[in-house]
């Protein structure tokens, strides 16, 4: 998909809470792949960012611009910045160690619930697996992963 590029206002809802946004113009909004939220991937005066597009009610998006993205921009509430958009995926890539896929394997019913979490859900199991920092404790949060699975839970946090 081509690059999506266009200057925009930076405008605030609340006035000095840090929350900025940019209107994305219609022409800008009508390249998107979804009327509805889009990762994207783009530049903001030439910095770097991913984030993400939202429809804005009146037939177009609008996006949040963070302090990260103003200051490396070099751009403020009431200036206008030059964007280059892209649509990005924001899949999560999850690699299941070995051990917690032993346990998935000689679980069907638990292996189906983690499946059936979303990637981002699933990298959190890992990682909650992961920063285990002795062998005993990580054994542990696996047999619990397994058990909270069983139980409904979609998140190590539930």
């Amino acid at each position: 998909m081509a690059k999506i590029e266009f200057e925009g206002e930076l405008w605030a809802s609340m006035e000095g809470k840090g929350w900025t946004f940019v209107a994305l113009p219609n022409a800008a909004s009508a390249a998107l792949p979804s009327r509805g939220r889009v990762p994207v991937r783009g530049t903001v005066n030439g910095f770097a960012f991913r984030s993400s597009v939202f429809p804005d009610g009146q037939g177009s998006h609008q996006m949040m611009v963070n302090g990260d993205m103003r200051k490396g921009g070099g751009v403020g509430q009431g200036e206008t910045a030059r964007f280059v958009l892209e649509p990005a995926s924001d899949e999560v890539a999850v690699e299941v160690p070995p051990d917690l896929e032993a346990t998935l394997a000689a679980d069907p019913a638990a292996r189906e619930r983690f499946d059936a979490v979303t990637p981002k859900a699933r990298a959190e199991w890992v990682a909650w697996i992961e920063g285990a920092k002795q062998q005993a404790t990580r054994e542990r949060r696996i047999g619990q992963t397994r058990e909270r699975l069983l139980a409904g839970k979609k998140r190590p946090s539930d």
